[in-house]
């Protein structure tokens, strides 16, 4: 699938799957959203290595175009909390990214691999991909790269809500300059030992949040400009396995430790216009430049045992370390009354930090009959972080907090039949407080008020509760899932009622208690030998149990997916056809907003083909297109609609792949 869609980024793929959604816009930017819950109350991984990072803000996780997608093996996704075996974050779900590797261990040698080519009309991006693999008896190499180069998109004309555009509009700062490089080594000895290295190298510059010139839709208002004119990240990984271990505490092992280094710019440009007529350049420009360096490292030890060929144990030990350095700039301008000097402040508003997670973890997968299996695991988790001396910020007292939290979780596994099983799940998730939620202190982005520092924030913690069934028989597959996930001491920011540098303060508190309820569908059929159908449909329920007065939503109310597919006999070409319906959600607070009191409803068209061509010799090739929102319609994603970031209109994505 992730081969014929040749997405941006894998969370581009969340749109065609149930139960989850996209936030972000452009080539680069967009990241995933787990039963209504994002940023740091999911959890991103790479090949079981955490991919999320203690300086992100709460609702902003990492991106997952730091792995290519053309490097990318299988994508797992957990739906609900998963903290028992991977730790904080995991509140509200997981992604974890599988990357490829070569074979090794096998007599002979073998070189292969894959040259990709994309473009797509949208952006006028280009995009080339390699990726080469060698096993030369028990050694494996692989050597794999590619390099993006994508501008601004277009919003076509139209009405959403009541925003309405009277031609096609530039969406800014939606494009990226990306490349990835990937070196991996693998070797086998003593038969069943494996031990590998990697290293990983990811750059991109001039891409941002995105943004509609107000002008065009919403006159007089502010201009908000959020930009990352440069990141990069090196990572290494070093893994030693061995799954035949057979001694009495283990039959298997996994050792990972790693070591990444992520260097971030954020360049935010915030113009309020005074609105003096025939003065349209009259405002308040705030300008904050901020440079930021992650320093993280740990290791994971997972083992397993079974036991009485009845129970399967996994039990472990992690560790994870951010090392947090930044500096920051803000600059304030009066424009359009003549030479106005601007203020400046270089005070940092967050100190230099450490957050550190250790976590023991232990499941078991127990056959209690033929027809019923348990699932039962347990997690002790201690999370610290503390502020470190920061040039700037010399007079300021050192911060610390600690948390310590024990989470479990059940799965019952019923097989009623030999087609259809009942699944039953109850387990807590965790979230401890990263380093801004705890210890930022400054002018808030917009500059309309003052955040302070609260190092006594609690974990936020949920406990969900799953039902559903599996269906199999024949061409069909069926599974329908209904759950309530509830989140406790959720942190939100809050005015305390005083003022700071004249300014609102505000702070970070624990006091929300989300609940959210939601049902998840999906079927697929083979109609014949050569058409298949399939549709997922979710929907969800939110509400903030602590402000039952006030609407909360997070995500859509509703998604339809819908698709009908036709494979050629003998495997020449397909083609297939894709409706998503995403309902119109009332839930949320707009209050003045220009697209209207509530976030509409939408209707996407998509169509996919693809062409195999030299399937019997040794270099076949593949030739895809893909015809994006057929109908040029004006529409927006639910966290990209109130502030107003449009989709791109109707466009042809090219792509070329070749194996060897």
């Amino acid at each position: 699938k992730i081969l014929e869609s040749v997405p941006n980024n894998i969370s581009d793929m969340f749109f065609e799957a149930p139960g989850v959604d996209v936030y972000g816009v452009g080539t680069s930017q967009t990241r995933p959203i787990i039963r209504g819950l994002r940023g740091q109350r999911i959890l991103l991984l790479e090949d079981g290595i955490r991919m999320n990072n203690s300086r992100r803000q709460q609702d902003f996780g990492e991106i997952p175009a730091l792995v290519d997608v053309t490097a990318i093996d299988q994508v797992e996704i957990v739906r609900g909390p998963a903290s028992v075996l991977y730790g904080s974050d995991a509140i509200g779900g997981v992604v974890n990214i599988l990357t490829l590797s070569p074979s090794y261990g096998e007599k002979g040698q073998r070189i292969s691999g894959d040259l990709g080519y994309r473009f797509d009309s949208a952006a006028g991006q280009h995009k080339g991909n390699v990726n080469i693999a060698a096993h030369f008896g028990n050694l494996g190499i692989m050597v794999s790269g590619s390099t993006r180069n994508a501008g601004d998109y277009s919003a076509p004309s139209g009405r959403f809500g009541d925003i309405v555009l009277e031609s096609d509009a530039v969406v800014h700062d939606t494009g990226v300059k990306d490349g990835n490089f990937t070196l991996f080594m693998g070797y086998r000895f003593l038969k069943n030992h494996d031990l590998s290295l990697k290293y990983e190298f990811y750059t991109a510059r001039d891409s941002g949040f995105g943004y509609v010139d107000p002008e065009r839709y919403d006159p007089g208002a502010p201009r908000i400009q959020i930009r990352y004119p440069e990141q990069r990240v090196d990572k290494w990984s070093m893994n030693y396995k061995n799954r035949s271990l057979n001694v009495f505490f283990a039959d298997g092992i996994s050792l990972t430790g790693y070591h990444i280094k992520n260097s971030r710019l954020l360049d935010m440009n915030i113009f309020i216009p005074m609105g003096i007529p025939g003065m349209p350049d009259a405002g308040i420009e705030s300008d904050q430049k901020n440079d930021t360096t992650i320093k993280s490292g740990g290791f994971r030890l997972e083992l397993t045992k079974v036991f009485q060929n009845r129970h399967l144990f996994t039990y472990g030990i992690d560790y994870h370390q951010d090392a947090s350095t930044n500096t920051d700039i803000s600059t304030t301008s009066i424009l359009g009354f003549g030479p106005i000097p601007p203020s400046t402040d270089q005070t940092p508003q967050l100190p230099f930090a450490s957050y550190r997670s250790l976590g023991f973890f232990v499941q078991d997968d127990f056959t209690l009959a033929p027809w019923l299996s348990l699932i039962f695991g347990l997690r002790y988790q201690t999370v610290s972080a503390e502020t470190k001396t920061t040039p700037g910020l010399e007079q300021d007292p050192l911060y610390g907090s600690r948390d310590q939290t024990l989470v479990g979780a059940v799965n019952f596994l019923f097989s009623l039949s030999r087609d259809l099983r009942l699944v039953a799940t109850a387990g807590r998730g965790f979230r401890s407080p990263n380093l801004i939620e705890r210890f930022f202190n400054g002018v808030t982005p917009e500059g309309n008020g003052f955040q302070s520092r609260n190092p006594n924030l609690k974990a936020e913690t949920s406990f969900n509760v799953d039902f559903g069934f599996k269906y199999r028989k024949n061409s069909l597959y069926a599974e329908t899932t209904v759950f309530i996930n509830t989140i406790y001491d959720g942190i939100r920011i809050e005015p305390t009622g005083n003022k700071l540098s004249g300014l609102p303060e505000y702070r970070n508190v624990n006091i929300d208690r989300l609940r959210i309820l939601g049902l998840e569908a999906l079927a697929s059929l083979n109609l014949t030998r050569t058409i298949s159908t399939s549709l997922n449909y979710t929907r969800f329920s939110s509400k903030d149990l602590a402000n039952p007065e006030l609407p909360y939503s997070d995500t859509f109310s509703s998604k339809l997916n819908l698709s009908l597919r036709y494979d050629q006999a003998k495997g020449l070409f397909w083609l297939e056809y894709l409706l998503r319906i995403n309902g119109r959600q009332k839930d949320i607070i707009l209050d003045d907003n220009p697209i209207g009191s509530l976030i509409p409803g939408f209707t996407v068209h998509n169509i996919r083909a693809g062409i195999r061509l030299f399937q019997r010799s040794k270099t076949p090739q593949t030739i895809g297109i893909i015809v994006g929102n057929l109908t040029n319609t004006l529409y927006s994603e639910f966290s990209n609609a109130s502030f107003f970031r449009p989709a791109p209109g109707r466009h042809i994505v090219l792509n070329w792949s070749v194996n060897f």
